[in-house]
């Protein structure tokens, strides 16, 4: 009984996080419009924004079908993805090894660490996911969302100015 009620935690935590947006809604989030709600903290050229959120986009569209996948205890597909995550660099596939030096230098430390740790574990949730453990699995995902959190209010947030709020309300 307990694990029907974390993921159905989990799913209202994500829907609460996204917005309630659905495949359907993507046009909102085209890159087009969220070139200008990255915050001048970044400081990045254009280039290096259109490929930022690109991945961003990546990323949110995967982490909507790890819960379902995870809900019905599918090892296989929910691990599949979970990788895919974690080997998500657009921006380092996508830039010369020059580029890759200049953005780096671009990119504040507690960016890249918070990053790093997301892209770990989404890693570390496949690796649940093989072994059939949809609970830790849930618990790396809470962590991931976490992260996801905690760099969108400190690095994004005229995009996502309601994190902050209730950051300040606790």
């Amino acid at each position: 009984m307990k694990l029907p009620l974390v993921f159905i935690t989990l799913l209202f935590t994500l829907y609460t996080i996204m917005g309630c947006k659905s495949k359907d809604t993507a046009e909102t989030a085209r890159p087009e419009t969220a070139l200008s709600d990255l915050p001048a903290e970044l400081n990045l050229p254009p280039e290096f924004q259109e490929l930022l959120i690109k991945e961003m986009l990546e990323i949110q569209s995967a982490m909507q079908q790890l819960i379902p996948l995870m809900a019905l205890g599918n090892s296989e597909k929910t691990a599949q993805l979970a990788e895919q995550i974690k080997r998500s660099f657009i921006l380092k596939k996508s830039l010369s090894p020059e580029e890759l030096k200049q953005l780096v230098q671009l990119l504040p430390a507690h960016f890249v660490q918070l990053d790093r740790a997301f892209h770990s574990n989404a890693g570390k949730l496949a690796e649940s996911a093989r072994q059939s453990d949809f609970i830790e699995s849930g618990k790396i995902y809470g962590t991931m969302i976490s992260e996801c959190i905690e760099c969108h209010s400190q690095f994004a947030p005229e995009r996502f100015p309601n994190l902050n709020r209730t950051k300040n309300t606790r």
